[in-house]
């Protein structure tokens, strides 16, 4: 779960309005990005990221490269009719462990954006996958430690993929990346 906006009593908030979990102090250094950016390639996002009950850390992810993809990748995978027809694209994201916490082995809740205003998550792959290999953070990622991850997404027959969501909560405080 990523934390971002909330109108609860038990949010504090920064110089510039972003809400900050009651018990989490932001690393020095660090500036939260509003819910609602819209960024461009490589331009970073900073944000609260939670996972479950276990973790709080602050997270610095930046989109590097939306790739399309070919479905000739795909041709040893079992898939239906309709998704043989999708568009792949792959999503390469760099992650920043900020602190206070590890987060190791979590997924980021990052999504293609489509233009019938679907979030599609990103396709779990078991096994190597050459066209884009890491989809996690390694096992173990502590304060300091940066990663970088690809990510597939199997955009459907008829869409075109409008940007890359890291959700903040709902998705109109999503921070978005457009290709």
């Amino acid at each position: 779960m990523l934390v971002g906006c909330s109108s609860g009593s038990d949010a504090k908030k920064t110089s510039d309005a972003v809400p900050v979990p009651k018990g989490f102090d932001v690393p020095a250094g660090v500036k939260l990005t509003p819910g609602g950016t819209k960024l461009t390639e490589d331009q970073p996002a900073s944000v609260i990221y939670q996972v479950g009950d276990r973790a709080a850390s602050a997270v610095t992810v930046t989109v590097a490269q939306v790739k399309k993809g070919s479905m000739d990748d795909f041709r040893f995978f079992s898939l239906d009719a309709e998704t043989k027809k999708a568009t792949p694209f792959y999503v390469t994201v760099k992650v920043r462990n900020e602190g206070p916490a590890g987060l190791g082995g979590a997924a980021l809740p990052i999504y293609a954006h489509d233009d019938s205003n679907t979030n599609i998550p990103a396709n779990d792959i078991v096994g190597t996958f050459k066209p884009c290999p890491t989809s996690t953070l390694p096992k173990s990622f502590l304060p300091g430690s940066s990663a970088e991850l690809c990510l597939v997404y199997l955009v459907p027959r008829g869409r075109a993929l409008v940007s890359v969501d890291l959700q903040t909560g709902s998705t109109k405080d999503a921070i978005t990346w457009q290709p």
